[in-house]
């Protein structure tokens, strides 16, 4: 089966790729349940639709610059192909970063919660990762290891490793990274359901860390099939990446039960002198 990058030719001139499509899909249907969730949770949920450009800028730019950054073996030897995201190419650690940091600067400068806004956002990410991971069926990339499993996918000669020109069946990694995110997405949401049926019994920020500690842990495992992996020394680097995150993650959330915690104690000795008055 050919598969065609290139959805249609706008004016006959400019390409519009199927990768493209599929991003813009995915952020325009999560800045959508980034809203209604923010509602859901009694936040100002236009501040979402304020924050949007600023994500989604933020979140471009790291994502390019951290995919160019861990491959620059491949853009020193081709620095045209820097700025040539369209044809794929974002990592998508390097877009969480990348919003993580405009959410930072915008939180501050609006004077609201930084960790409930988060958690309103975080599960909008994953359903849009699951749309736009399709992208990488369109221009068939991000797959896995050779596989003669009824999943496999055809891969075409052009797009195939060197090393691998003999295969014509590979995992499609896209494919079930896409299904985890789903998945994930779910989970988010029951999350939101639960904490908000408990008010007062869970800080903000735990469905954001408990988001980077599962799809980190689902990620490296997803890895281990792709053969398109970039490596510091013998180890992949989405190894290390995914490794850190899951340490931080526990470590702010461990943080923010612990105050939390201290919060309420504080609250109750407070409550408790005023009845003795």
């Amino acid at each position: 089966m050919n598969i065609n990058p290139v959805a249609f030719n706008l004016f006959g001139k400019i390409e519009i790729r199927w990768y493209g499509i599929l991003i813009a899909a995915g952020l325009v249907i999560g800045i959508v349940l980034a809203y209604y969730i923010a509602k859901y949770r009694k936040l100002k949920a236009d501040e979402i639709i304020n924050f949007a450009p600023f994500a989604i800028i933020g979140g471009i730019i790291c994502a390019r610059l951290l995919h160019v950054v861990v491959n620059w073996s491949f853009y020193a030897k081709y620095p045209s192909y820097i700025l040539a995201y369209r044809q794929g190419g974002l990592a998508i650690q390097g877009a969480v970063i990348g919003g993580i940091i405009a959410l930072i600067i915008f939180t501050r400068v609006r004077k609201i919660d930084f960790w409930a806004y988060a958690d309103s956002i975080i599960p909008a990410l994953a359903i849009a990762q699951a749309i736009g991971r399709w992208g990488n069926f369109f221009n068939q990339e991000a797959f896995g290891r050779p596989t003669s499993s009824k999943l496999g996918i055809f891969i075409a000669p052009e797009n195939r490793p060197p090393d691998y020109m003999n295969a014509e069946y590979f995992h499609p990694t896209f494919l079930y990274e896409s299904m985890a995110n789903l998945i994930l997405f779910g989970i988010l949401i029951f999350m939101h359901y639960w904490f908000k049926k408990r008010p007062n019994k869970y800080p903000n920020g735990l469905i954001l860390n408990a988001y980077l500690i599962i799809y980190s842990l689902y990620r490296i495992f997803i890895e281990s099939y792709r053969i398109d992996s970039s490596y510091v020394g013998q180890i992949k680097v989405v190894y290390l990446i995914c490794g850190f995150t899951i340490i931080v993650a526990l470590v702010i959330a461990n943080i923010l039960i612990n105050k939390f915690n201290a919060k309420k104690k504080e609250q109750a000795l407070i409550d408790e002198e005023k009845e003795e008055k």
